[in-house]
């Protein structure tokens, strides 16, 4: 073997060392981690433009409810304020509700329901499946906030939402020991008795809550001379059925507060859930 022909063996020889190992090392493979499920996009419901573009999508529509109603078969409507799209609940679906059909919980709630945008006769609509499908945009606080009256003057206590708890009931009763009647139960009351939940504190901050979307969506009362009555949904549990006639039910939920004033005032007459 000549020199040159050594250096080439010697040269094949190092690189065989070297490299080999690194050959020989199988390739591990590396775990992909699975992907995060696709959020459905959200869609104000006046944004007729855009929710025509995700007909046949699940898609989240957000909205104020100005309307219900309910067909012969039990189908539940809910008509969002300043839009074209209709949310639709069968009766199978609503019989799902625990609380109530959504026809009833959701009335005058700001909401956002998440399903399949769909066109019925030309027109937009979001199925809801179930209690899953809806819920209030305001998420229920867990513990009431401490609600301080301001006192006008004799018997005469202002609210944070400006609500007048003034004078007496026909019974000799502050306005504000009358709606407070209804902060807990009476078992021994005879007829429907509705009872807030959370106390004295959780009554009030209710009562607030309800007359605020009063003011902000200008819900329309009934009139009965010189009182005006508000039936206000808050979207979710506010209180039971107490009294003789809840106990004999075993005290249903009740998510509706309703508000009696003197006609063209924010002078409380009574207020109770509903």
């Amino acid at each position: 073997m000549n020199r040159r022909n050594a250096r080439w063996w010697a040269t094949l020889l190092w690189l065989g060392i070297v490299m080999l190992p690194a050959l020989s090392v199988p390739r591990v493979a590396t775990a992909q981690a699975p992907a995060a499920p696709k959020q459905p996009v959200r869609v104000q419901a006046a944004d007729s433009r855009t929710l025509l573009e995700h007909v046949g999508e699940v898609v989240t529509v957000t909205g104020h409810v100005a309307r219900t109603g309910k067909s012969k078969s039990g189908i539940n409507f809910l008509n969002f304020a300043s839009a074209e799209i209709t949310a639709v609940c069968s009766a199978d679906a609503a019989s799902k509700f625990k609380d109530g059909e959504p026809g009833d919980v959701f009335r005058h709630a700001d909401v956002e329901i998440t399903g399949t945008i769909e066109l019925y006769r030309g027109k937009l609509q979001v199925k809801i499946d179930g209690p899953k499908s809806i819920r209030p945009i305001e998420a229920e606080s867990k513990e009431s906030p401490k609600v301080e009256l301001k006192k006008v003057g004799k018997d005469h206590w202002l609210s944070p939402a400006g609500l007048h708890y003034r004078g007496r009931d026909p019974e000799g009763r502050t306005r504000l020991d009358h709606v407070l009647r209804h902060a807990s139960d009476d078992p021994k009351r005879d007829g429907p008795h509705g009872v807030f939940d959370d106390g004295r504190d959780g009554a009030l901050a209710t009562i607030d809550a309800a007359w605020r979307l009063v003011q902000k969506h200008e819900i329309k009362p009934e009139i009965d001379g010189g009182r005006a009555a508000y039936t206000v949904s808050l979207g979710r549990k506010i209180g039971y059925l107490g009294g003789r006639v809840g106990a004999e039910r075993r005290h249903p939920p009740l998510t509706r507060v309703f508000i009696v004033v003197e006609r063209g005032t924010s002078h409380v007459v009574t207020a109770f859930p509903r």
